[in-house]
């Protein structure tokens, strides 16, 4: 079984391809997206977890990550752990992960669930940060795992390959 992770640099569209694969999936998904909510230009903001099976929550319930002006971000302690582990329960068609990065790094349950994924026979797409950070080398470098760089000059013609690939596992 092969896992496909994407990755790249920042803003370069991964969670895009994401998307557009999921829009195309037929199958049951499970899993957990991330994401900034509306209010993402600001110096203060909140990054997001919710599952991958629902519209996107941009609630305090959902948040994972305070950014500050100025300061490194700070993961609320615990949320991971909670809310990524309930995501990745149940029996899908497809998980899905999206982001993977060094924002866990503090999530010991999140981290191992994750992981224990990829043992799995069930397809998993996900996004992990460029550069592999601290835990997610192991992602990476992880036997069933493929990765693909996201540029500007494939990420168009991607979705449809990786939704052939993930169906032909």
């Amino acid at each position: 079984m092969k896992h496909v992770f994407l990755t790249g640099a920042v803003q370069c569209g991964k969670s895009t391809v994401v998307s557009r694969v999921l829009a195309g999936w037929a199958g049951a998904v499970g899993g957990f997206r991330t994401g900034f909510g509306p209010d993402r230009a600001c110096p203060e903001r909140l990054l997001y977890l919710w599952s991958a099976a629902e519209p996107a929550r941009y609630d305090q319930a959902h948040a994972v990550v305070r950014f500050f002006d100025g300061r490194p971000p700070e993961a609320i302690p615990g949320r991971f752990d909670a809310l990524g582990t309930a995501c990745l329960t149940g029996t899908p068609a497809l998980w899905v992960m999206d982001e993977c990065g060094r924002l866990e790094r503090d999530a010991p349950a999140f981290q191992r669930a994750v992981l224990e994924k990829l043992e799995g026979d069930t397809p998993v797409l996900g996004v992990v940060r460029e550069g592999f950070p601290g835990w997610t080398k192991s992602i990476a470098s992880h036997p069933n795992v493929e990765l693909i760089t996201v540029t500007e000059d494939n990420r168009d013609a991607l979705p449809e390959l990786i939704r052939a690939r993930l169906r032909a596992e």
